[in-house]
């Protein structure tokens, strides 16, 4: 009686051990969730996040009270563009062979993509033309002239139409993707017909104002060529957490030996880059990732831009004093000329490394701990994240108000105010301004900050 006892429970331990297993299995080839059906997908990705995450679609005219708007500065990143020739070469050309495994894999009930994912990654098709290396998008002009139409809304007494040549400065660096950028945000405060007689200025060489890094030697030497310099970037991929991303989604293909960091790459840069140029749509590729390895990616890309580009090294913000300098000189004009003789507006288009440098040399953005390779689910919320301080697009404005006690500034990020480090209230005492600021500028030699 107890042999027979103890059989049953053995065969009975047996069978449980199998379902399990046949119910792992069915789990891993069919998921319960399907990324097709995902309602609200994660959608930021660093430097390669659109801009319609950030967008402030408040066009309401700013209106203070005792205060009339005198001028108004802004720097913009260009818009969405395309990643460069090479990079494009490898999604079309190797993204296909990597699919092709991978529907094996699914073929062969390895994997745990759905039906449907499997059917977007096989309808997928490159739609970039490989040889417009990092040129503007349609999304990107879409977002420039969208920007350049809700500032007008808001400072419509300021920034008048018809356009008028001597009252706006617009420049951008040499670059197809900041003309670009430019000429859409002309078009979008001033209208088509006017936005043509626009005169844009094309940076020269040394570009002091919009690309001031490339020619300091300093920068170059201490960070651009200083492999220490992404050390935190590089220690991260070596952790536990990185390594379980490249095992997740090794496991989530079906493949039985981990995929290559530049695989994982690939796969991400296709994945961001497809939501950027079409936000409406689903990336097929983003299916290959889950929410927690998208941020453990999109955390990498902050680690590498915090200490190439912000408060990693003073040198990154120390150069970024000449767009400061234009700020204050212009609005000291303005303030003591009483009225506006020169520009009403100075609009400026650039680049990723421009715009977080001067971010950083504003002091906006900084959290009380740096960023490192083991901190990342400790500062989750933190300020420094490029998805949302660097999206393509992304601008910074500052606007000279006339008040009937005193001149201030206002700043917009995103177009949306905020406070400024030494400011009392958004809406920031010129004085308060200059005290914070004016040294910086006043002190701003660029060939001396970057003398090596």
């Amino acid at each position: 009686m107890q042999t027979t006892y103890c059989l049953c429970i053995a065969l009975t331990v047996c069978c449980i051990t199998f379902v399990l297993s046949d119910v792992n299995l069915i789990r891993n080839a069919e998921p319960s969730l399907c990324y097709d059906n995902v309602d609200s997908p994660y959608y930021l990705f660093s430097t390669k996040t659109g801009y319609r995450v950030n967008q402030n679609k408040d066009d309401e005219e700013v209106k203070v009270k005792g205060c009339v708007a005198k001028q108004l500065w802004l720097m913009s990143r260009h818009g969405t563009r395309n990643t460069g020739t090479k990079d494009m070469i490898k999604m079309k050309e190797k993204l296909p062979v990597i699919f092709k495994d991978i529907k094996l894999n699914h073929k062969e009930g390895r994997g745990s993509l759905c039906k449907d994912d499997i059917i977007n990654l096989e309808d997928w098709e490159f739609i970039a033309n490989v040889t417009e290396d990092k040129f503007l998008v349609k999304e990107g002009v879409r977002e420039l002239k969208g920007l350049g139409y809700r500032f007008q809304k808001r400072f419509p007494t300021l920034l008048l139409k018809p356009y008028v040549n001597e009252s706006y400065e617009f420049q951008f660096t040499d670059s197809e993707r900041t003309d670009g950028s430019a000429q859409a945000f002309a078009k979008g405060m001033f209208g088509k017909k006017d936005s043509s007689n626009v005169y844009m200025k094309k940076s020269g060489k040394p570009d002091n104002l919009l690309r001031f890094y490339r020619t300091c030697d300093k920068w170059l030497k201490e960070v651009d060529e200083n492999p220490n310099a992404t050390i935190e970037k590089k220690l991260f991929e070596t952790t536990p957490e990185f390594l379980s991303m490249i095992k997740s989604v090794s496991d989530r293909l079906g493949f039985t030996s981990l995929r290559t960091l530049g695989d994982i790459d690939l796969m991400y840069s296709m994945c961001s880059f497809d939501k950027a140029w079409q936000p409406d749509d689903l990336s097929p590729w983003c299916a290959v990732f889950s929410e927690n390895d998208l941020q453990i990616l999109e955390y990498r890309e902050d680690l590498e831009y915090f200490y190439e580009d912000g408060y990693g090294y003073s040198i990154n913000y120390e150069q970024a004093c000449t767009p400061l300098k234009h700020i204050i000189e212009n609005f000291r004009q303005t303030i003591q000329e009483s009225e506006v003789s020169g520009p009403k507006g100075f609009f400026y288009f650039t680049h990723s490394g421009t715009i977080l440098k001067v971010l950083a040399r504003m002091g906006l953005f900084e959290d009380a701990v740096r960023p490192t390779h083991r901190n990342r689910l400790d500062i989750h919320k933190r300020a420094w994240r490029t998805s949302l301080i660097d999206s393509f697009a992304s601008n910074i404005a500052f606007a000279l108000f006339k008040c009937s006690d005193d001149y201030r500034v206002t700043a917009y990020f995103q177009e949306r105010p905020v406070r400024l480090p030494g400011c009392s209230h958004e809406l920031c005492h010129f004085r308060e301004f200059v005290d914070q600021y004016g040294l910086l500028a006043e002190k701003c030699n660029v060939e001396e900050i970057c003398r090596v």
